[in-house]
């Protein structure tokens, strides 16, 4: 099974990370911090289509007003512009947290701008998923705001009552109208607990398709089965017939790795499942795009990240450990495909007894699953990943938050091929 997986995954190859089809240059390499005067927190990362790098984080200030911060850089890392939203028309004062973005593309495959997907929260209605459009130069365009028919108002809120919706994931269709698709997850007013049916079924997975010219909503539906952690991502199938996201799902058996599949506008999901088969305790932190299928990253104890490999039909195609030497925690983070048909893990490892000092650390497998080299990036303060993606150049791209005396700041480093920063 795992030799035919690689064969495939060598023969026609797709991923979220980019590879330009010519021979590569040397990568460039760089390691820059950003910050706005705020505790800001990495979020995402996209190269875009001028070699560049574009960061999506988030700006949590000290009046509890947060909001997104977008940074614009050269190929080098040197900030072209930065771009901080606080409100807009169509979302009212509050904290905007961003979760995802994905670049609209025009028919050339040309950035024309962006889009986010995130979740405004209010001390008075509780919370709400948005979706935000901004152009080329990081302009805001409009936005549109999302809850479900048990949303309530302030005075619900307060009375612990309604339902409230999270974003999480956001995809582009390649449709006449470029629509979008969007995942969220649904919370009672603790902004916790999933919410249940009239017959004590969970339904806490918010899906909706959204016209990519007016912004109209074409359908909204939800979905659940167990308790979701949804990792902040969406794919489209090639044919633009279906959907998947997936993270973690905990219910009676335990918690596993979890990815679902769903066609638009669907009463119920095409699969909904849980791996791996036979054992518990996983957790689904990221997945991308890898051969016909996807690659998740997550742990199975604080010590051990595990990796899965899932076929577009959620068959479960192969699994992986990575066990560090010592008894220290080692969290995954972000997983990306790479141009050579294998993987590369983003992970968090502690590297003092008392959990103060963590790294980017970076782990490479091939796609037999073996593993090819490790490095570790960092100093004396915490560093917690959030992305990691391949360049057009070969080279990998790192996003993370680090504090740096007591300040949270954003930090994008580009390696070579190696991982190493020359």
């Amino acid at each position: 099974m795992k030799g035919l997986f690689t064969a495939v995954a060598l023969l026609f190859f797709f991923s979220a990370c980019k590879e330009s089809g010519v021979q590569l240059s040397k990568p460039s390499t760089f390691a820059k911090y950003f910050n706005d005067g705020n505790q800001d927190q990495a979020i995402d990362v996209l190269e875009t289509s001028d070699r560049g790098f574009l960061i999506l984080s988030h700006a949590d200030s000290s009046g509890g007003s947060g909001g997104i911060n977008i940074t614009k850089t050269d190929l080098s890392g040197n900030v072209t512009w930065e771009k901080f939203i606080r409100r807009s028309k169509n979302l009212s004062a509050g904290n905007l947290r961003p979760s995802n973005f994905v670049p609209i593309k025009d028919n050339t495959g040309s950035d024309q701008g962006y889009v986010i997907v995130g979740t405004e929260q209010n001390n008075y209605f509780g919370a709400r998923l948005f979706v935000l459009r901004i152009d080329i130069n990081g302009g805001f365009k409009d936005s549109i705001s999302y809850q479900t028919k048990q949303f309530g108002d302030a005075s619900s809120y307060r009375l612990g009552q309604g339902e409230y919706v999270f974003g999480k994931g956001v995809a582009q269709s390649s449709n006449s109208t470029n629509d979008f698709f969007v995942v969220g997850q649904i919370v009672k007013a603790d902004l916790v607990t999933p919410p249940t049916d009239s017959k004590g079924n969970v339904l806490d997975m918010f899906f909706t398709q959204i016209n990519g010219n007016t912004l109209d909503t074409l359908f909204t539906r939800t979905y659940g089965g167990g308790t979701a952690v949804l990792a902040n991502r969406l794919y489209l199938d090639y044919g633009q017939t279906s959907a998947y996201w997936g993270g973690t799902r905990a219910d009676p058996n335990g918690l596993h790795m979890r990815l679902i599949k769903s066609g638009f506008n669907t009463q119920s999901t095409t699969f909904d499942l849980s791996y791996p088969i036979g054992d518990s305790g996983y957790t689904g932190a990221d997945f991308c795009a890898y051969g016909y299928g996807f690659a998740f990253i997550g742990n199975h104890t604080p010590q051990n990240i595990s990796v899965a490999k899932v076929g577009s039909e959620g068959n479960l195609l192969d699994t992986l450990k990575i066990v560090t030497k010592n008894t220290l925690p080692l969290v995954g983070n972000s997983i990306c495909s790479t141009s050579d048909g294998g993987l590369l893990l983003l992970a968090s490892s502690t590297v003092d007894s008392q959990g103060t000092n963590t790294d980017y650390y970076l782990i490479k497998v091939d796609a037999n699953g073996g593993r090819q080299w490790v490095i570790a990036h960092g100093g004396k303060y915490p560093d917690v990943g959030a992305r990691v993606l391949q360049s057009s150049d070969g080279g990998y791209v790192v996003l993370g938050t680090t504090t740096l005396a007591n300040v949270k700041t954003v930090f994008l480093m580009k390696t070579d091929s190696q991982g190493n920063l020359q």
